[in-house]
């Protein structure tokens, strides 16, 4: 028991030993702050802080966890001080309630009030002293239905009219001046979406072909730059791994500079991924999967209360999946565990535990392939075969396995003030083992033994203080938040071209190459930290809303590298070089939401992404840094499901490396790029018996500055003008032929791009179709009412296409003709 406890009982308080595990002080005097809330949190913290044993002789680690426990430290003394008694301070008289991260527009045409003008109902606006709960005192009723910890399947629509993703607080769409883009779980399971990057080929703004053939990461690229995932608003890793989509609510879409939130980014913007959450409804389902190359996949997922007063709730999601991949020798197989828990002890405070497991025993690495042979013809006119594989069958075996565990913790302090923590601690164990195409020819390739081990930790914890109140004819929407994050990372890497380079052509493979022994022959530690403070204000006067933000960053990156020395088998042991770096970003935005649904807003924000390295002189390279102005629309008609937004922008990316002219293998920070564009999208939730969804991209990207000869001016590579895309399902519910029939299709087009910087060749534009059909068995028997079966196809033509290129030698094939066929029962 913390010491602390034991003190009178009107008054408890957060106790953080000094000779906790982290600290090398001897004393055992606890550190005591007043607030019986906030001692849970500091327990929570040092039970966490308690696990994070990976690499404890890791120089750098120690200090790792004094700043993890100094975070949520913070975040408990932000609870202690907003426990202000409510009759000290002016009560909110807010005109937005509190909202669930996204809210699904149901079917109907109830007309919504615009969110200026909604209003709490009297019994909402309780006092803070009032139906407190004592120990003794039975568990509380089930907490409303507003309660920010609790979700239910997104399997109603296709409109978001709320999100989190643009202001880390729950916003109404037509409040936030920002463009942002959500794909329900209704939109993902329409369209079968294999991955998060299939699930936004239909999201305007989105490049979701940038090499797709990728069976190992996903990238996404947000209005030409490339965008970080995030996953229940803190950042997975940098390389992009792909996380399974059945263990997810929704994907979300923050469009532009996003660091004055989330810190160090990309300019296009994030990608914010939110796991399914326990249920107050019970709920469950189960599906088998079946498709071409003999895929078989199985998933469940249930949810509901534990208990009778609903004050504990559950979920379980679960998916297997096992097939060939589209190239030879690959597969497709994954097992995908993700448990939940919400703790609810009163209606003002919710605990979210969130885990999962995710081991893919098979993957493959970039295939690439030269732009001769994929978008033009190469030897004796023909074209490289989609299938062909660059390694070899007996030397092919890579591996990710992933766990994740953390917690969402929210308490409501009264009308004005509530808390809100994040923690996440995740790992990720890689092991690669193959050959790689090295040095590409047209017809033939060079390759080379790649035998690679990464172990990466992350430990993330994101503390938020709000508050919600009036001065004068203003209403504020204050939030503080401090947050930390260290990854500590290790990469073993041994290469071996062998005495022939391992020579494949590419149009009549073959395999079987002897290959030599190929050990480790370097190993890189690093330890990344990275902490910022953050303050925003959304300002409401009437129907105008305005929102400031601003937030500093300050990175700290060590890294060493050992190099194998043959004659002793043992690794150098080389200094740690490190480096700093410190950023302040801003943001502001308006918008005005009319009557009729229409919302025009503006915003400025800024981005910035450390860059590790030092030029010839040996100075520090400093921060990536992104700029970006945009003005758009909004529109959620009333009476209407129906939502279509439009923006403008313009964004510019300074600093960026390239390569120094006059000393070969150093590069210089010389490089800019802007890229101006326009977005239209339009969602409908059955709206006529149509859920659909809608997009167009205009995307006019250029270097503006570039040591390379003759490029400024030019296109990027990889970055097309012109995208858009349909995807629409009909359901027959009022005929009694076709009832229980929904049809669906969809088209994308993706406009031609340029191979090479110096913009000579092309990447032609391409067009795919998709198509699926539904059917509720309880048409046709009443005891087949929960069961439906579905028929998806992706690529319908099967159309053989370049999704994109890195250079005229790194071409990517996009995926081939793709069939599905579920059934699943719902209970």
């Amino acid at each position: 028991m913390s010491p602390c406890r034991e003190a009178k009982p009107r008054r408890q308080f957060i106790c953080l030993n000094q000779n906790d595990p982290f600290s090398t002080r001897d004393s055992r005097k606890p550190i005591c702050v007043g607030d019986p809330l906030a001692n849970v949190v500091a327990d929570r913290c040092l039970e966490f802080g308690g696990s994070m044993s990976v690499g404890s002789d890791r120089p750098g680690t120690r200090t790792a966890r004094r700043n993890y426990l100094a975070a949520c430290a913070t975040g408990a003394l932000l609870i202690s001080g907003a426990g202000l008694d409510a009759s000290h301070a002016q009560q909110s008289q807010s005109s937005n309630p509190d909202l669930p991260p996204v809210v699904v527009q149901q079917d109907g045409n109830v007309r919504r009030t615009p969110p200026a003008r909604e209003a709490r109902s009297a019994a909402s606006r309780r006092s803070p002293r009032v139906e407190r709960t004592t120990a003794a005192s039975p568990p509380p009723a089930p907490a409303r239905q507003t309660d920010p910890g609790i979700s239910v399947p997104g399997l109603n629509g296709y409109i978001a009219t709320a999100t989190s993703v643009g202001s880390k607080t729950n916003t109404p769409i037509l409040a936030l001046p920002r463009s942002t883009s959500t794909v329900t779980a209704q939109e993902i399971f329409d369209r079968d979406a294999a991955s998060v990057q299939e699930a936004l080929q239909y999201t305007a703004g989105v490049g979701g072909f940038f090499r797709q053939g990728n069976l190992t990461r996903e990238y996404n690229r947000v209005r030409g730059f490339e965008a970080f995932q995030y996953l229940d608003g803190l950042k997975l890793h940098d390389s992009n791994w792909g996380f399974e989509r059945y263990g997810l609510e929704r994907v979300d879409v923050l469009k532009g500079p996003a660091s004055t939130l989330y810190g160090q980014g990309s300019p296009g913007g994030i990608i914010d991924l939110t796991s399914k959450r326990p249920t107050e409804t019970p709920f469950g389902e189960a599906l088998l999967r079946m498709g071409l190359r003999g895929y078989l996949e199985g998933a469940f997922d249930v949810s509901g209360p534990a208990n009778e007063n609903k004050s504990v709730l559950y979920r379980f999601v679960g998916v297997g999946k096992m097939g060939d991949g589209e190239i030879d020798f690959t597969k497709n197989e994954r097992i995908f565990f993700a448990p939940s828990v919400t703790i609810r002890p009163n209606e003002d405070t919710s605990l979210t535990l969130l885990a999962s497991y995710q081991y893919d025993p098979h993957l493959t690495v970039l295939q690439p392939l030269p732009y001769v042979g994929t978008v033009v013809p190469g030897a004796n006119g023909q074209f490289i075969s989609r299938k062909t594989f660059l390694g070899e069958p007996n030397y092919h075996d890579t591996s990710k396995e992933s766990y994740r565990i953390g917690y969402e913790f929210k308490h409501q302090f009264n009308d004005i003030f509530s808390f809100q923590q994040n923690f996440a601690y995740q790992n990720i164990d890689i092991s690669l083992r193959e050959v790689q195409s090295r040095s590409t020819g047209n017809v033939s390739t060079q390759r080379q033994m790649a035998y690679q081990q990464y172990n990466i930790d992350i430990f993330q914890i994101d503390n938020r203080l709000k508050a919600d109140f009036e001065t004068g004819p203003l209403r504020h929407h204050v939030m503080f938040g401090v947050d930390y994050a260290s990854i500590p990372n290790y990469q073993g890497t041994g290469t071996n071209r062998g005495t022939s380079n391992f020579l494949l052509n590419y149009y009549t493979p073959l395999y079987g190459a002897a290959l030599p022994n190929n050990p480790l022959t370097t190993k890189r530690y690093q330890n990344v930290d990275q902490i910022g403070i953050y303050l925003q204000d959304r300002i409401e006067l009437g129907r105008l809303s305005v929102l400031f933000g601003a937030r500093n960053d300050t990175a700290h990156f060590a890294q060493q590298s050992q190099a194998l020395v043959p004659a002793t088998g043992n690794f150098t042991q080389p200094p740690w070089t490190r480096q700093n770096d410190n950023a302040t970003t801003y943001q502001a935005g308006a918008i005005y939401a009319f009557d009729s649904g229409v919302a025009p807003y503006v915003n400025y924000s800024q981005s910035f992404a450390p860059t590790i390295g030092t030029d010839f002189s040996g100075r520090p390279f400093i921060p990536v840094t992104g700029d970006q102005i945009e003005g758009g629309m909004k529109y959620l008609p009333p009476g209407m499901n129906l939502s279509l937004s439009a923006a403008g922008f313009n964004i510019t990316q300074k600093n960026v490396l390239t390569a120094d002219p006059l000393n070969p293998g150093y590069a210089v920070q010389t490089s800019s790029v802007e890229a101006s564009g326009a977005e239209i999208e339009v969602k409908t939730t059955r709206l006529y018996g149509f859920n659909s969804s809608a997009g167009y991209t205009y995307l006019a990207p250029k270097v503006t500055a570039t040591n390379t000869a003759g490029g400024i001016g030019k296109d990027p590579v990889s970055m097309p003008r012109h995208a858009a895309s349909l995807w629409t399902t009909y359901s027959f519910e009022d005929t009694s032929v076709l009832a229980g029939l929904t049809l669906g299709g969809g088209v994308r087009y993706v406009g031609s791009s340029f191979a090479d910087t110096l913009n000579t060749t092309e990447i032609p534009s391409f067009t795919l179709v998709d198509l699926s059909l539904r059917y509720r068995l309880g048409a046709i028997s009443a005891s087949l009412q929960n069961w439906d079966v579905a028929l998806n196809v992706k690529n319908l033509t099967d159309k053989r296409y370049v999704g994109s290129c890195d250079a005229l030698s790194q071409c990517y094939y996009g995926l081939g003709r793709t069939v599905d066929g579920t059934i699943r029962v719902r209970f």
